[in-house]
């Protein structure tokens, strides 16, 4: 019977928590866009070039170095852009990083090369075994917190990306090496918007009175007029800059009005679930305690609130989410396994 029972938890364990496994290692708030950044480019190829144009043949690249890979022809089919062909005229001393998909069999651009860039690139290139997942997936981004400040701008955002894509924990780390103008002016770029979740992380990490603000005023504009663009980056600097009094605030707006969509409560449960994650965190109580009375308002919810709860040990609303399994609500099926395991954990911790 117990060998059952250990299977039991182990399949549901691999089914049902491992979103919030890989949740774990990545913040949920701010993934930005593109999700494929020039790094993953270069550490998926089978080749990676250094190249410039033709010397006779318009708008073509002939390879000038092989970082990565083997390549027999120095011609690469792959149109050579006429904004591109000028800065590289200008400056002989650059060149375009490409990369060849073996998948696709086809040339992409991995990035104009200024020496800088070309720099970062080789350095990639070195640690590439080191990012194996299997040393841990934090060393990646932690090796771009020094480039999110750098002057070339192409260093820059690829840095803001990889950031991105980290805990929550690491890109609290960052406001360590970007000024703070540089946090305010990236926020006031429109070009920029999809990327800004990021940004608005760190202005809520040792915000001033004035940035703090500035959060309110965001998160209260988009509870006004049902915003939901990088609404859970602004609950989550909100809950930063003001505790328990954040919660509160998006508890009585939020998680426990049955009016608002339920794409709108979950942008907020994730800031909820990063906040609550840190290792750190004094607030996880606070939260869980949200959790319960988001299940009444918003069951469709109610299985990030189990995997949350079963990833902090928390038994202590078993009432809650069995009630709800045993009434007639209309939950999907993953939810539904959420529940159960996190029922049956807390069942097994109390025999």
């Amino acid at each position: 019977m117990n060998h059952v029972k250990t299977t039991f938890c182990r399949l549901l364990t691999t089914i049902v928590l491992g979103f919030s496994i890989e949740t774990a290692c990545a913040c949920m708030v701010c993934i930005p866009f593109p999700k494929e950044t020039f790094t993953d480019q270069i550490l998926t190829a089978q080749i990676v070039v250094l190249a410039r144009e033709h010397p006779e043949k318009d708008f073509s690249y002939q390879v000038e170095t092989i970082l990565k890979g083997d390549i027999n022809h120095p011609e690469i089919d792959l149109f050579l852009a006429s904004r591109t062909r000028r800065r590289l005229a200008e400056n002989p001393e650059e060149s375009v990083v490409l990369a060849y998909d073996a998948r696709t069999q086809n040339w992409q651009r991995a990035g104009y090369a200024t020496p800088a860039y070309e720099s970062l690139v080789r350095e990639i290139l070195i640690r590439e075994s080191s990012w194996n997942p299997s040393f841990g997936k934090e060393r990646r981004p932690r090796f771009f917190l020094p480039y999110l400040a750098n002057e070339d701008p192409t260093i820059r955002e690829l840095a803001s990306l990889e950031v991105g894509q980290a805990s929550y924990s690491l890109i609290r780390e960052a406001d360590r090496f970007i000024p703070r103008q540089q946090v305010h002016d990236f926020l006031a770029e429109p070009k920029y918007m999809e990327w800004w979740a990021l940004y608005i992380l760190l202005l809520g990490v040792d915000a001033t009175p004035a940035e703090a603000e500035i959060i309110r005023d965001a998160i209260k504009n988009h509870a006004r007029f049902n915003q939901s663009l990088n609404l859970s980056a602004w609950a989550t600097a909100l809950i930063e800059i003001d505790g328990e009094s954040g919660i509160n605030w998006l508890e009585e707006n939020y998680l426990l009005n049955a009016n608002r969509p339920n794409d709108h409560v979950l942008d907020v449960v994730k800031a909820l679930s990063v906040q609550g994650a840190k290792v750190d965190s004094t607030l996880r109580s606070r939260i869980a305690k949200s959790y319960s009375g988001l299940v009444e308002s918003h069951p469709a919810l109610a299985g990030w609130v189990a995997r949350d709860l079963t990833a902090w040990s928390d038994w202590r609303f078993t009432d809650v989410l069995r009630k709800l399994r045993e009434q007639s609500v209309a939950i999907d099926a993953s939810t539904a396994y959420a529940i159960d395991y996190y029922l049956k954990r807390a069942q097994l911790t109390q025999d």
